[in-house]
């Protein structure tokens, strides 16, 4: 009775892993896949959206003052420095890596004397360049301290803001969300189908191997040589399938040929190519 529903087991298991495999064969113009490819843009675009809310900065040099703002119309403060200072996206270095993929500038150096006096919608520099202070927009809020022999600065873009939110009913307010590249294909629900079906029809390899060394070699070949080449595979094959389902939305083209365990017709003949990821970096 185990042995029976263990056999039903596999049965199921082998059947679920098919129709995965024949979906995704069948997938390559199938809607699904611009479906994961648009989906993984959008929520792509919100994220660096959210990331570009926060700018944070530090400064070394001689400084004394502080000051606050909501917009341009509500600033209190007084700051007196000389300093050499970097603007940063946010305390997350980490994530650094979005705005770095999409070529826009992570670290922005200033340096120089400045000194501002601000109440209100009044303010007094003592210089206009920018290129001396951290930068800041008339809708931003932010805050600046600067004591002794360092200067901390955070500020919250507005307008960054509004993008975000907007952007989550599909406007893109400040024109800088990424489009999909047509020249890329992207197979993503291919790419979920085959790591699935590597995963749970792998052992599939065992047996088609030992026949098809039997048959073409005979039967000692087949119980040796087909089994260890039939267990590698499989291996092989629920090795890719893992890392095939874990980074699917990427839509890689296939790592083993042949792509599926079970393909009508295949031969003993069989690969593993370059992974993409791998070729472009």
């Amino acid at each position: 009775m185990m042995v029976r529903l263990h056999s039903k087991k596999w049965t199921l298991l082998v059947s679920v892993a098919v129709v995965f495999g024949s979906v995704a064969l069948h997938a390559a113009d199938n809607p699904v896949n611009t479906v994961f490819v648009k989906t993984e843009l959008y929520i792509w675009n919100r994220f660096s959206d959210f990331l570009q809310v926060l700018r944070c900065g530090v400064a070394a040099g001689p400084a004394i003052g502080a000051e606050v703002a909501i917009t341009e119309y509500a600033q209190l403060g007084a700051y007196a420095a000389r300093e050499r200072g970097v603007e940063f996206p946010h305390f997350l270095p980490p994530l650094w890596l979005v705005p770095y993929v999409e070529d826009e500038p992570i670290l922005r150096h200033h340096a120089g004397v400045y000194r501002t006096t601000s109440f209100g919608p009044w303010r007094r520099e003592n210089t206009l360049i920018e290129e001396r202070r951290f930068r800041r927009a008339p809708a931003d809020l932010r805050a600046q301290l600067g004591l002794g022999l360092g200067q901390v600065y955070v500020n919250v873009d507005s307008m960054a803001v509004a993008d975000f939110f907007a952007g989550v009913v599909g406007i893109d307010l400040q024109s800088d969300d990424e489009d999909l590249d047509p020249n890329a294909r992207r197979y993503p629900a291919d790419q979920l189908g085959r790591g699935v079906t590597n995963v749970c029809a792998g052992i599939i390899e065992v047996p088609f191997n030992m026949m098809q060394v039997t048959k073409d070699r005979g039967d000692f070949a087949g119980a040796t040589t087909g089994v260890a080449q039939g267990v590698w595979r499989f291996l092989v094959r629920e090795t890719v399938g893992v890392v095939e389902v874990i980074t699917f939305p990427m839509g890689w083209p296939a790592i083993i040929d042949p792509e599926y365990p079970f393909l009508p017709g295949r031969s003993t003949d069989w690969g593993v190519n370059t992974p993409t990821f791998m070729r472009h970096f």
